[in-house]
């Protein structure tokens, strides 16, 4: 995969999840999608209230050694998704976005949990080899509907086009995924972004997609690997460790 192509992709995976990190791209397109990623922290503010309204949940998120050998961890705080937020606004800034059928904005949309008011967050960045994983930790109202309409997804939209200047046009396919029922509430989706690079190459990134709910709080996992080396059962068996170690740790 060409920087140009990472370049775009990574543009339009950050803008709908607001979220997934691609690793094995550039530096540019990496810190485009961390920079969309939040983890909360003491003192941090959200991105609807001031600093000591956002409870700190990082205690509850998976250690690195969870993710593999040399996983490199990075924490995002909720002022960074504050910021994102204003600066960007949408999704992830795309300007002039038409989503095709209409039928199928509100399941483009509902595979980056809402973060715009929050009572407690925490999140981080997990790069291991060429795959990246970003896990989210979120209570505030509302947040937890975000499992139901992930659910739904494959079924109400099984196939979208998005088009936007920046991006040309690009295909984005849904399937259901199998994970663990947990806490009140658990889904899954396989996600598929392709595109055409600025240099006319054909460009295919899976992501993998997981929500469960305990409470009012959501547990959110996406993995994605430019190469395709992603494993759904590896993944279903890492999103019931997230929500058991945030069960123990925060509960």
């Amino acid at each position: 995969m060409t920087t140009g192509s990472c370049r775009g992709a990574g543009l339009l995976t950050a803008g709908l999840l607001g979220l997934a990190a691609m690793a094995g791209c550039s530096s540019e397109v990496a810190g485009t999608a961390t920079a969309s990623t939040s983890s909360g922290s003491a003192g941090s503010s959200s991105a609807g209230g001031a600093p000591d309204d956002v409870a700190d949940l990082s205690a509850g998120l998976l250690p690195a050694e969870a993710f593999g050998a040399g996983a490199q961890v990075t924490p995002i705080t909720a002022d960074q998704i504050a910021q994102q937020q204003s600066q960007l606004g949408g999704l992830g800034g795309l300007s002039d976005l038409t989503i095709t059928p209409d039928s199928c904005a509100p399941a483009v949309q509902s595979v980056q949990p809402g973060l715009d008011e929050l009572d407690g967050l925490g999140a981080q960045t997990v790069i291991a080899g060429s795959a990246a994983t970003v896990e989210i930790l979120a209570e505030g109202a509302g947040l937890t509907d975000s499992v139901d309409q992930l659910a739904a997804t494959p079924q109400t939209c099984p196939q979208a086009t998005i088009t936007a200047p920046q991006i040309g046009d690009a295909s984005v396919t849904f399937a259901a995924l199998e994970v663990p029922a947990l806490g009140d509430g658990s889904a899954g989706v396989t996600m598929t972004l392709a595109l055409t690079g600025p240099d006319g190459q054909p460009v295919s990134v899976p992501l993998l997609l997981g929500m469960a709910r305990d409470g009012d709080r959501l547990v959110s996992l996406t993995v994605t690997d430019p190469t395709g080396a992603t494993d759904p059962a590896a993944f279903a068996a890492l999103l019931q460790r997230a929500f058991e170690r945030q069960a123990d740790e925060l509960d």
